[in-house]
């Protein structure tokens, strides 16, 4: 493959994703050079459980622009232990590694380990506080016990982002007032999306971010496909269109809040 050329004015980021899932193993490298030449230029590619954040890492480490969130889905609880939360601590001494999660709540398709996910989120908030880093919180029908859980655990105060967002403006404006921010996956161009949109359109912009959770969740026109980084350009021109700005301004916008929250200061990275 010859290499890529910018002509890209503006830089898109895209806040959550898994290609290092085994969906990209023979085509990886064309994935990330196909979001970059469409000004995808910055990912961060999120861990499952402790193999997954080693290898999120492992090909992070080969490409400028790439960073990692470690962590363990709450779908993972009962095969992993607070232990094997803490463990991940040593992927952390590479700056690649910028936030701690995938973690969370998931009440819809592990309701029964309930109990256990309280565990593993009380560990990822221990390890997020040891390691000064935001969190990446996952919630699908789980919404109240995530909330009581960050007041219990006064774990606001370290910043993060509820990713691939499907709340309604409440709790969009609740998590907002504690400092998370909000991210808008492809979901928000389907017809029935309208709740999203609606928050997409009236949360402040410096609490928003873009993602694809690729290979999951594509966006228009490609819904039922597998999901890339490229494909978040389309999830930014919904955004942009709902709230009445061009691309450059939203672009310019959620990779501002995306140094802010992953970055602190630091200098990004753009994929070469």
């Amino acid at each position: 493959m010859m290499p890529y050329q910018n002509s890209c004015d503006y830089i898109v980021v895209d806040s959550h994703n898994h290609i290092h899932f085994n969906e990209y193993n023979g085509d990886r490298l064309d994935v990330i050079h196909r979001a970059a030449s469409r000004c995808v230029q910055a990912m961060v590619l999120v861990g499952i459980d402790r193999e997954d954040s080693k290898s999120a890492l492992s090909v992070a480490m080969q490409h400028k622009g790439l960073y990692v969130s470690i962590g363990i889905h709450p779908q993972n609880a009962g095969l992993y232990e607070t232990e094997d939360v803490l463990s991940l601590a040593a992927l952390s001494r590479d700056t690649k590694v910028v936030a701690v999660g995938e973690t969370g709540f998931d009440l819809y398709r592990t309701p029964e380990t309930l109990d256990l996910q309280k565990e593993l989120f009380k560990a990822h908030v221990e390890l997020a506080r040891d390691l000064n880093l935001p969190l990446v919180i996952h919630t699908r029908s789980a919404d109240a016990i995530l909330l009581d859980m960050l007041d219990a655990l006064d774990a606001w105060e370290l910043g993060g982002v509820i990713h691939c967002f499907s709340g309604d403006m409440k709790m969009a404006e609740h998590v907002i007032k504690k400092g998370f921010m909000i991210s808008i996956p492809g979901v928000i161009t389907f017809k029935n999306a309208q709740v999203l949109r609606d928050v997409a359109m009236n949360i402040p912009e410096e609490s928003l971010l873009v993602e694809t959770d690729a290979p999951y969740l594509a966006p228009m026109p490609y819904r039922g496909k597998r999901n890339e980084p490229s494909y978040v350009v389309k999830t930014l021109e919904a955004v942009s269109q709902i709230r009445e700005v061009s691309i450059t301004h939203m672009a310019n916008v959620t990779t501002d809040n995306f140094c802010r929250l992953f970055l602190k200061g630091r200098e990004l990275e753009v994929i070469e």
